[in-house]
């Protein structure tokens, strides 16, 4: 039942579009202009201009820890975004603790004016917080590869 159904829709179908076709030749035939598509019939649009060019994205810097203490003395501010639980273990002197978790609420905390020196305990969450910050306009980012695990400990 379901096969004859289909196969009379199908009909149905071809049907039109056949009496369709032969209705176009015959006005085509007696004189009558042949029905355009509307896209042929519309006037042509004015050239659009280009758009300007983009202005280069910001992208991350992986840095290891001697090349970040060394931008630390010049100005570089290191971030820690560890919980504070992790902090009260260890940190990096002179380092701003704003962890993940609060990134968002405490963006403007982030100088936009220095270099951020970006780390965690590993790098995951480092390279989270310094894509955040790349995606709201910083350019000055600099993710510390190996996280606080491969703070020198001397």
């Amino acid at each position: 039942m379901k096969k004859l159904f289909g196969l009379v829709i199908c009909s149905a179908f071809m049907l039109c579009a056949c009496n369709e076709a032969n209705a176009e030749k015959s006005a085509t035939a007696k004189g009558a202009p042949a029905a355009q598509p509307a896209a042929a019939v519309a006037a042509p649009k004015p050239a659009e201009p280009a758009p300007a060019p983009e202005a280069p994205k910001a992208q991350i810097t992986n840095i290891d820890w001697a090349k970040a203490l060394e931008m630390q003395k010049v100005g570089g501010v290191l971030i820690d975004v560890r919980t504070p639980g992790e902090v009260a273990e260890g940190t990096a002197p002179g380092s701003v603790n704003i962890p993940l978790q609060e990134a968002e609420q405490r963006l403007g905390e982030f100088p936009k004016d220095k270099d951020l020196l970006i780390f965690c305990r590993s790098g995951k969450r480092s390279m989270a917080v310094s894509n955040f910050l790349i995606q709201n306009g910083y350019e000055r980012v600099f993710n510390v590869v190996g996280g606080f695990m491969a703070f020198p400990k001397n």
